[in-house]
């Protein structure tokens, strides 16, 4: 979680529960007017949003977080169960992620990861339900030994889908990686390294 002391990296339930990604990049906390931004891409269509959320993204990446960081060797978004990605007609990870792979020059996997359960929205859910509801919900079709890779999602909440998706990629030889979205609670099960 956010620390006040800026020369921690790490948290407490970080230190004392590692998770399976080795940081979290977040350009919002999750609060009001950015809660309804992400509603409007995901529920309206106005993928607009998503080209103004990877611009920002860039700017940050480019000006602190990776200011003194190699970038990663490619990103992935979070896929979305095919069912869903029907009824929405488009993954919002996947479109806030085309621009900024784009102007890095970054490769994008959409395909050799998916999402093989059609499980209920995380967020109709309680927290105490949401670990049972994502648990091996991803597989992964392909190695990543040795890679470094940004994981794309636009919200998190408990932190249990990004935890459970990065557990596959670690199990495929993943060696980094970072999570980056667009808003994080401050509330969260699963802590990051800010």
């Amino acid at each position: 979680m956010p620390s006040l002391n800026h020369h921690q990296r790490v948290c407490g339930t970080c230190l004392g529960e590692p998770p399976h990604f080795d940081n979290t990049y977040a350009l919002f906390p999750y609060h009001p007017p950015i809660i309804q931004m992400i509603a409007r891409l995901k529920f309206q269509q106005q993928l607009s949003y998503a080209k103004g959320i990877a611009a920002l993204f860039i700017q940050r990446i480019q000006q602190t977080w990776y200011h003194n960081k190699l970038l990663p060797d490619l990103i992935i978004p979070i896929p979305l169960h095919a069912a869903r990605l029907r009824q929405r007609g488009f993954n919002q990870a996947y479109e806030i992620a085309k621009p900024i792979a784009k102007f890095l020059k970054l490769p994008i996997d959409f395909s050799s990861s998916k999402r093989i359960k059609n499980t209920i929205a995380q967020s109709q859910l309680p927290a105490v339900r949401r670990q049972e509801n994502i648990a091996n919900a991803f597989i992964v079709e392909r190695r990543y030994t040795g890679l470094t890779i940004a994981v794309i999602d636009d919200v998190i909440t408990t932190g249990y889908t990004v935890s459970e998706f990065c557990r596959i990629l670690r199990q495929s030889g993943a060696k980094n990686i970072d999570i980056w979205c667009c808003a994080r609670s401050q509330k969260s099960t699963y802590s990051e390294r800010c």
